[in-house]
């Protein structure tokens, strides 16, 4: 079989959630920002579209790009791509992303503690990486700046009624409600109505509300539904 396309991935996961990492073989896209370029790779969905779908992604995996920093503090920029959106910060794929670089010699590891800087779309994530043995043990971060844009709002929910729900940005945007308040369980054989009972809120909050990052102007949907227990 002849190819002209290899690209270079490090299989990566932070406790089972796979943030596969982008090394070699993509070039970076076009913008003068990190957040231009995630925003292009989001417009074009061909670069998703390769490494997302199957026989290579699926539903479970998530692929970070590796990419010049913009910001001169930083070790390495990367843009995040997750099967439904490319979202201006992740946690887990931080975590990836950074020990990918550790392991691979890409940032020097120093053990006992090696501190790696990253330049997410949304801004500078600071990364503390312990390590031992020649390898990486665990992972802390130090996030993009987050707020509580919304408290206490009622949203009126198909099939469910008023709830009472925060809304925040935290790397991507919240809706939070109150698991107690809509009479659900927070437990594993609960796991399909939690889920259906966030995404109705999430679709609720972005069909009656528009998010409002202060420096991401078009950053205007929420992502995700958190339910507190």
């Amino acid at each position: 079989m002849r190819t002209d396309t290899i690209v270079h991935v490090v299989h990566v996961h932070a406790e089972g959630e796979v943030g596969d990492v982008v090394v070699g073989g993509i070039q970076p896209p076009p913008g003068d920002s990190l957040w231009e370029q995630a925003r292009w790779v989001a417009r074009d969905g061909a670069l998703r579209a390769f490494l997302l779908n199957e026989p290579r992604g699926g539903v479970f995996r998530h692929v970070n790009l590796l990419v010049p920093a913009k910001d001169p503090s930083a070790n390495v920029g990367f843009i995040i791509m997750e099967p439904e959106d490319t979202p201006p910060m992740s946690g887990s794929n931080a975590m990836c992303v950074a020990a990918a670089l550790v392991e691979t010699g890409q940032v020097p590891m120093v053990e006992p503690m090696t501190d790696v800087v990253l330049e997410a779309p949304a801004g500078v994530v600071r990364v503390r990486v312990a390590c031992s043995n020649g390898a990486v043990d665990s992972l802390s971060l130090t996030n993009v700046p987050s707020f509580v844009e919304r408290r206490d709002e009622i949203l009126s929910v198909p099939g469910i009624g008023d709830v009472r729900v925060d809304t925040a940005f935290g790397g991507d945007s919240f809706v939070i409600a109150s698991a107690v308040d809509l009479d659900v369980d927070v437990r594993a054989e609960d796991a399909r109505r939690l889920a259906d009972v966030g995404r109705a809120i999430c679709d609720a909050a972005n069909a009656q509300w528009t998010f409002e990052h202060p420096t991401l102007p078009d950053w205007k949907h929420f992502s995700f539904a958190y339910l507190t227990g």
